[in-house]
């Protein structure tokens, strides 16, 4: 009897064979078996790569999980604001710590094999030498005394997690208000306190123990068991104030061409939208990164110019600046009564999670 070949099997069964994988290394080498197999997984759907490289993803996609999530955090974001049901999740997810969060971006998200050749590119372009730069100036490297950024790669890839995951929030200074009311101050406080876990934060925040989650309080008196940075949040005081400020953008904007043709009273609404741009604020400062994004850099300069003409100066009372109004308008029709500034930060977020301080 014959033996039949995998020419001669239906694709639904060849498409089968990507369930029975077990990493990302287990995809490639399905591809290269054979033409046959290449021609019909080599375009698998992207929710079996997500799963795919999440569970190799302590090998290959380090710090993990916090590159994979980087990469999915818009589309996550997206999924969240869409029903009232889903930020009860997102809620919940963020309750668990980054893990957890993860785990829901793997429910709902996915990445093609493009987006990892990608993502690849970009830990080897943008993360890679930023995480050099961090450690020089506020890490370990830095020679500073007991306070530095201890996990600068972390800290970086957590910054374009904050723009990709209420990019919703950050975007309202050049766009539209979009289709779905943007996620609360609150979840973005939440997600500092449980996906950046610091125990200045519990403290400050006058936690109970009780409150305190579980993967951060146990006691890593076990070789099994992983080390727990338990000073997150000041690893990121440290880089943003010796590397992730916005002179390092405004140093890296300056000539470009959207930077130049906007009004210089204008410059720091500029320099935060792009600053806080999610994964693509980090490849500005790259060597390239600046001209790469040119177009989505005069995407923000044109929606600022017309926001602050719709705003219009002469509808201000006496004293009151333009991100004034526009938060007080904002807070009528997000109904967020935590958002103080229309355009929320990084670091004024961080300063009341850490600190217990909330500017305005």
């Amino acid at each position: 009897m014959t033996g039949m070949s995998l020419d001669m099997l239906p694709l639904e069964l060849l498409f089968d064979l990507l369930q029975h994988l077990h990493s990302i290394e287990d995809l490639l080498s399905l591809f290269s078996t054979c033409r046959t197999l290449f021609r019909a997984c080599s375009n698998p759907n992207p929710k079996i790569v997500l799963r795919l490289a999440a569970d190799s993803g302590r090998i290959f996609f380090r710090p993990h999980p916090h590159l994979l999530l980087a990469a999915t955090a818009r589309q996550l974001a997206d999924w969240v604001v869409e029903e009232e049901h889903h930020r009860y999740l997102l809620e919940a997810a963020i309750h668990g710590g980054v893990e957890k969060l993860f785990e829901l971006a793997i429910d709902v998200a996915g990445l093609s094999m493009d987006d990892i050749r990608r993502l690849y590119t970009y830990k080897c372009y943008v993360i890679n030498p930023l995480n050099r730069d961090v450690d020089i100036t506020a890490g370990p490297a830095s020679y500073y005394g007991m306070t530095v950024s201890n996990d600068p790669e972390t800290a970086l890839l957590s910054w374009a997690i904050y723009g990709e995951l209420f990019h919703h929030s950050l975007e309202l200074a050049y766009l539209p208000f979009p289709r779905y009311k943007p996620l609360s101050s609150i979840i973005r406080f939440k997600w500092f306190v449980y996906c950046m876990p610091d125990i200045n934060s519990f403290n400050y925040m006058k936690f109970s123990r009780d409150e305190k989650p579980q993967f951060f309080t146990k006691e890593d008196d076990s070789g099994s068991q992983e080390y727990v940075d338990r000073t997150q949040h000041l690893s990121m005081n440290e880089a943003t104030h010796g590397f992730l400020s916005a002179p390092s953008w405004k140093e890296e904007l300056e000539e470009s061409p959207s930077f130049q043709a906007t009004s210089q009273s204008l410059h720091e609404l500029y320099v935060y939208c792009a600053m806080h741009a999610g994964l693509k604020s980090l490849e500005l400062l790259v060597p390239g990164g600046v001209e790469k994004l040119e177009p989505e850099l005069e995407v923000i300069a044109a929606g600022i110019r017309t926001s602050v003409h719709e705003d219009g100066e002469n509808e201000l009372q006496a004293g009151e600046s333009l991100a004034d109004s526009k938060a007080k308008r904002l807070l009528k029709l997000i109904g967020d009564p935590w958002l103080f500034n229309a355009y929320p930060t990084l670091t004024n977020d961080m300063n009341f999670t850490l600190w217990g301080t909330l500017a305005g």
